[in-house]
């Protein structure tokens, strides 16, 4: 970044940046301007703010380093409809709800796409400004293949099955603590013993326990029996859902795939038309071999070892 002149109407500092096919004067701001007409806002979503890039309609970029939130919808609410781009994050589906119920479209660019352009374009210098003017851009290739983000269903789909997931390895994480520390006692708990009763009466009745050691092992049991609970709750409302909802029974009627897997595809599958072709499903969950082709030769799946090194 080679600091020049500012433009004296706003007072805001410019920047040319090397690397573009051509020379691309950013200046900065430190908030957006609804009077003006934009093309593409790019956004770099943090936890607490977000760094923007604005492309307007007249051809200058404009990056705000630092912008809130509260005041980032505000600012929507007021632009007329345009583009809004960004990386996949945990906040990004929420932000598009509102976005585009404001009647903006958004798009969701994958994370490689924008190291590939940030490689490219800015010398691997990765910041918050550069990876919003990376999206911003590669937002105008029509060719660019985008994510789509989940509606208000996908996204309950998606955050219980996530919490389920959550639940499993916390039971799993705390039975195999509790057996690895039991069995350096010299206690080998079988694989068939798992009731909370019987567990604690072998710890509280095991000698060689410490006294503080044995308190300790009754609150993991008591830990794990209360996940193992909520597991369960959370596992009975997703067959629920299941069953009522006419995606997920569809989805079932595949062999092998039961109530909670279908939940699982509902929450990504999205609208199923949105999938040109029957091929276009299994390779959006990359279930296809890689194509390698130079010259006249083509091979597929992964090179092996020795042909990657040369």
């Amino acid at each position: 970044l080679l600091p020049t002149r500012s433009r004296e109407q706003n007072g805001s500092d410019n920047f040319l940046i090397k690397g573009d096919s051509m020379s691309v004067s950013r200046i900065l701001a430190k908030t957006i301007d609804p009077d003006l007409e934009y093309e593409v806002i790019g956004i770099d979503l943090a936890k607490n703010c977000v760094s923007a890039v604005l492309l307007t309609t007249d051809g200058e970029v404009i990056g705000i380093d630092r912008l809130d939130y509260p005041e980032l919808e505000k600012s929507a609410q007021e632009l007329s409809p345009t583009i809004f781009a960004m990386e996949p994050c945990t906040e990004m589906n929420y932000l598009v709800q509102k976005l585009e119920g404001w009647g903006h479209r958004c798009l969701v660019i994958s994370g490689k796409n924008v190291r590939d352009y940030i490689e490219s374009h800015f010398s691997s210098q990765k910041t918050d400004l550069n990876d919003a003017q990376a999206v911003a851009f590669l937002a105008k290739d029509t060719q660019l293949r985008t994510i789509k983000a989940k509606d208000p269903e996908q996204q309950k789909y998606a955050s219980l099955t996530t919490l389920r997931e959550q639940y499993i390895k916390q039971y799993r994480q705390t039975i195999v603590s509790l057996k690895g520390i039991c069995q350096a006692w010299g206690l080998n708990i079988s694989k068939g013993i798992s009731g909370k009763a019987r567990l604690i009466d072998l710890i509280e009745s095991y000698a060689a326990f410490p006294e503080e050691l044995r308190a300790g092992l009754v609150d993991m049991v008591t830990h794990a029996q209360t996940t193992q609970k909520v597991l369960n709750k959370i596992t009975n409302t997703l067959e629920e859902l299941a069953k009522n909802d006419k995606v997920c029974q569809l989805i079932q009627t595949i062999p092998g795939l039961g109530p909670i897997y279908s939940c699982r595809l509902r929450a990504t599958i999205g609208d199923i038309r949105r999938f040109k072709t029957p091929k276009d499903f299994p390779a959006y969950y990359g279930l296809v071999p890689r194509s390698i082709a130079t010259g006249h030769n083509e091979k597929k799946g992964k090179l092996p070892i020795e042909e990657t090194k040369q």
